[in-house]
């Protein structure tokens, strides 16, 4: 899963000086912030699942999965209503044609790998304020580091103290509902060393959540919500999957094992080492790490075994049909967790490719991620053909 996605969930630290955490850390209430669906593009075509004679209502044919994950028995009713099948589609069966899908795709690579998203959050802060803020609490920190320096209680309460005052500026809100969303676009070379590139920022669109919202956003002095300029960056640093999989990496993905067995051992052993395993339980470490994995190049065999993996966790139901960002429906499951934090998922039926999760806190909205298009591409700067 994205970093920005579950660093809400994540001890505050030093690295919100830097804008890109600053975006990482944004709580998003995404209520009423999708009314405007982006034209769908292009996808790869595929063959569609094989699946069970009666498992799925009729008309699912073009129908995505989505996999929401909860801390509660049931996953919670979002703000704006999802349209639902009358008849849900039996989680297993759906999870495991998934599977077969995916193992008879062929294996491909390319030099890059390429994935476009769209995101779409609350405005928590000004951006100008925020940061302003949390440089002067870290100088603050700072100063008390050094007045403390050899007395490790005193600096422990220190650390505890800042945390709690990043989180509560964190926490707050502006007084007016104000909703943003931007696309972002990467070229992650597979070779060591290579450069690659990310396009951020780009079609930064701002609504708000009703006139009268807009008319007190006016009042204020209608002060600049979000940054408008798109970025270019360009670098040859070999990323990590997540910052609860440190060792994963695009490079290495590859050798990851083929056979649901062998890899739920080795999602075991990933989970044991995560820096994040005490904040994390194991189901809802397996889910996010899936979706880590259904946006990055896998092996067919890999890609399956996941499926496979997924299916055979305990407590996943399902919902009916549900609605993603650009109009396609989708089929809604539901899978517990240790933590109040609820994942939906949206896989293409036809192709079993991730096309958008979103992250809910109970009746929360925080974050909505629409996967425009991910792919190969050979050449820096251009999208996949196809």
């Amino acid at each position: 899963m994205t970093d920005r996605m579950f660093a809400e969930l994540k001890p505050a630290a030093l690295d919100e000086l830097t804008e890109e955490a600053y975006r990482r850390r944004r709580s998003a209430d995404l209520a009423r912030a999708f009314a405007s669906p982006r034209p769908a593009p292009r996808r790869r075509s595929r063959r569609p699942f094989l699946l069970l004679a009666g498992t799925v209502a009729a008309g699912l044919t073009a129908a995505a999965t989505v996999v929401a994950l909860s801390g509660e028995s049931a996953a919670p009713r979002p703000p704006t209503p999802t349209p639902l099948a009358a008849q849900p589609v039996s989680p297993r069966s759906f999870l495991l044609a998934a599977a077969t899908t995916a193992m008879r795709e062929p294996a491909t690579s390319g030099r890059y790998w390429y994935v476009r998203e769209r995101t779409s959050y609350r405005v928590q802060s000004l951006p100008s304020d925020y940061q302003a803020k949390i440089k002067a609490l870290v100088q603050e920190q700072k100063r008390t580091e050094e007045r403390l320096k050899g007395d490790s209680d005193g600096l422990a309460a220190a650390k505890k103290e800042f945390e709690r005052k990043v989180t509560e500026l964190k926490m707050a809100e502006l007084p007016y509902l104000a909703f943003a969303a931007d696309t972002r676009e990467s070229w992650r070379a597979m070779k060591q060393g290579e450069p690659g590139r990310t396009v951020s920022n780009q079609d930064v669109a701002v609504t708000f959540g009703s006139p009268a919202d807009e008319a007190a956003w006016q009042a204020a002095g209608s002060p600049k919500l979000v940054d408008e300029e798109a970025r270019t960056r360009v670098d040859d640093t070999e990323r990590v999957l997540s910052i609860d999989n440190p060792s994963l990496t695009l490079q290495n993905l590859s050798a990851l094992p083929g056979a649901k067995d062998t890899l739920k051992r080795k999602l075991d052993a990933l989970w044991q080492s995560s820096p994040n395993t005490a904040n994390a339980d194991k189901n809802g470490y397996l889910w996010q790490t899936a979706v880590d994995l259904m946006t990055a190049p896998l092996q067919p065999g890999t890609r399956s075994a996941l499926f496979e993996a997924l299916a055979d966790q305990p407590g996943i139901t399902s919902q009916g049909q549900a609605t993603d960002t650009l109009g396609r429906t989708g089929v809604a499951l539901s899978a517990p967790t240790a933590h109040t934090i609820t994942v939906r998922l949206i896989i293409d039926s036809e192709t079993a490719e991730l096309l958008q999760y979103e992250m809910w806190d109970r009746e929360r909205p925080m974050l909505k991620v629409t996967l425009e298009q991910m792919g190969w591409s050979d050449t820096l700067g251009e999208r996949p053909k196809g």
